[in-house]
């Protein structure tokens, strides 16, 4: 029976289907890759939700964090005993800014999560160049049952 599904078919054909492997589309880390993130940059140093953001942007382009699942990474952190919050006043701001600190205890731990944090985004983070093999990016374990190793990937607007 040949296939006649219409919606199958990219709409630019072969060549949309090139173009998604030079311009691959953003990734949107869900809950576990969005933890690792705040976990990594409150390593460094004491920061902000929006500053989390935006260096998300900055350092990794293909990246993307939705406001939403960073604040139930922020809840999680919170729960888990890892972080605590306090106001910094802020001259270029009318309210203080809500600082998130690592705390001491959690360090440790903190630092454990790298080594596969970093071992993820090389391999998910960089551009696909001619001839490699790298997964396809975006894929979510719940929507791909053989993408386990992809966990908190989610398609761009799947949050």
């Amino acid at each position: 029976m040949p296939l006649r599904s219409s919606h199958l078919c990219p709409p630019g054909g072969l060549q949309s289907i090139q173009h998604f492997f030079v311009r691959p589309p953003l990734q949107h880390l869900g809950l576990e890759l969005a933890v690792c993130w705040v976990l990594e940059r409150l390593l460094e140093a004491d920061s902000y939700p929006t500053a989390l953001l935006q260096d998300l942007t900055r350092l990794h382009p293909r990246l993307r964090l939705s406001e939403t699942v960073l604040q139930q990474a922020l809840v999680f952190l919170v729960e888990a005993g890892a972080i605590s919050s306090y106001s910094q006043r802020c001259p270029s701001r009318g309210r203080p800014r809500r600082m998130l600190h690592l705390l001491d205890g959690q360090r440790e731990e903190a630092l454990a999560l790298m080594p596969p944090w970093r071992h993820w985004l090389q391999e998910n983070a960089t551009p696909i160049t001619a001839g490699s093999h790298a997964p396809s990016p975006g894929l979510h374990p719940a929507a791909h049952a053989a993408a386990g190793r992809w966990a908190g990937v989610f398609p761009a607007g799947c949050q």
